[in-house]
């Protein structure tokens, strides 16, 4: 799919800066983790409200299925105020919502070390079994710092960290380390991005074509990228069209790359023999 529709890099950069000083501004003044960490769940709850029209909602709470069958409660809930039956209660940003009404969920971590990336996969798993068709749920992982993933911490989080039920389908969609400019996601072995998958791949930009060195404009423009589609997905069913979506041309798939390692939860790291080191293709 080509990309002629899209904004420039340089467009979500703008974003990224915005997010980072405002990450930056608190940081400074307060060293409050809960206090901290519900601001800065809020930064990414605004920028998404950017891109998305008044049919979705972008709030926080839980999803309840029936007595027994509720999620954790989840940072943040892509809601579609068109689902005939979407909320149970909501107050605020707050709210409980039903599993037909969720578009996507999103952990937002301030520091991401090993112990909130096992809490993070967990939440999420959490609401991705509550639905008809987990795989088809966005389930993204957003930390602002924390431990730099080397191919070591990674292994390490990955093998420690077995999926609830042992059901790939609950597994996040992507993983986001803003700081360390890198972000991992299922690929099949032509390098195309997947909803879900065994195998994780750290993705990132050539230095050539990155804008800074974080290259947060980018992740960000993956993130988006996931979310647009999926609602995207949410009304062609509904309206039983083809259409062509946008969401997909929001990757900036240019000088993009994977590692040959690949990271497996509950087995930890491997590496891909013979494949050569290539660029992502658009799935």
């Amino acid at each position: 799919m080509g990309n002629i529709n899209a904004p420039k890099i340089e467009y979500f950069e703008s974003f990224a800066s915005e997010i980072q000083s405002k990450f930056q501004r608190v940081k400074n003044l307060v060293d409050h983790t809960v206090s901290s960490g519900d601001y800065h769940e809020e930064i990414i709850r605004t920028v998404l409200r950017n891109f998305l029209t008044k049919r979705y909602s972008v709030k926080k709470g839980f999803i309840y299925k029936g007595e027994g069958e509720v999620s954790r409660q989840i940072d943040i809930l892509i809601i579609d105020e068109n689902a005939p039956a979407a909320y149970l209660f909501q107050e605020g940003d707050f709210a409980i919502v039903l599993p037909t009404a969720v578009i996507a969920v999103l952990e937002v971590k301030t520091t991401l070390t090993k112990p909130e990336f096992k809490l993070a996969v967990e939440n999420l798993a959490s609401a991705k079994r509550l639905m008809e068709f987990p795989i088809t749920l966005p389930a993204i992982i957003f930390g602002y710092q924390g431990t730099i993933p080397s191919d070591e911490n990674l292994d390490t989080w990955f093998r420690e960290t077995p999926l609830p039920e042992d059901r790939e389908e609950l597994a996040p969609t992507v993983m986001m380390f803003s700081e360390a400019g890198k972000l991992l996601t299922p690929c099949s072995e032509d390098g195309s991005f997947q909803l879900s998958g065994k195998h994780y791949y750290k993705i990132f930009r050539s230095d050539d074509t990155k804008v800074n060195n974080n290259d947060l404009g980018w992740q960000l423009s993956v993130m988006l990228a996931i979310i647009i589609t999926a609602c995207e997905g949410k009304e062609n069913a509904r309206t039983r069209s083809l259409a062509t979506g946008y969401g997909g041309q929001l990757i900036q798939s240019q000088g993009a790359q994977k590692s040959h390692e690949r990271f497996t939860f509950g087995h930890g790291m491997s590496e891909l023999e013979n494949e050569p080191f290539g660029s992502i293709k658009e799935g």
